[in-house]
């Protein structure tokens, strides 16, 4: 079990590194948007492919966003119901969830993957004039964000299934 754990510290640390690339990200959105509406409002324009970057920014920051409220045990749940929960219920929930997770991520994944080789196959850029020409790289994200997303999964389910050992033995 300690490699498995060292494994999950190893994908935690790779989630951190992802939550800083999707700070980073946000930041840049922040300052596009003032770009945008200052452009807008104040000069009177704003270029396409500027209105195109800000949902470029958007998706990454969204997909990692999921990955690190995973590593930050900040996604939903019925807390009423939760709470009510023993310990040892609270672990094989969590455990359960984390497992339904990587299924899930790993349908994405699937799914995706044709329409995301369609994008790359091409060479998908904008349809608009003046629009970004890459729009196949934000497409690329939908896998790659699905695979951390997973093993992120992975990474609290091997936590929580350490949590129910240790309560077997002691």
């Amino acid at each position: 079990m300690d490699y498995a754990l060292k494994l999950a510290d190893g994908i935690d640390r790779l989630t951190k590194g992802a939550s800083r690339l999707a700070a980073a990200l946000l930041l840049a959105l922040v300052a596009l948007v003032f770009f945008n509406v200052f452009g807008r409002y104040i000069v009177g324009t704003s270029p396409v492919w500027a209105q195109e970057l800000e949902w470029h920014l958007m998706a990454p920051i969204a997909l990692l966003g999921i990955t690190v409220l995973m590593l930050e045990n900040g996604h939903v749940r019925v807390d009423m119901v939760y709470d009510r929960l023993s310990a040892k219920w609270q672990a094989s929930l969590d455990l359960f969830s984390m497992l339904c997770g990587v299924i899930i991520a790993c349908l994405f994944i699937k799914y995706s993957w044709g329409f995301v080789d369609n994008s790359w196959s091409i060479r998908e850029g904008s349809p608009d004039p003046g629009g970004l020409p890459a729009r196949y790289i934000v497409k690329g994200m939908l896998p790659v964000a699905f695979a951390l997303f997973a093993l992120q999964c992975a990474a609290n389910a091997i936590r929580h299934a350490n949590t129910l050992r240790e309560m077997r033995h002691g």
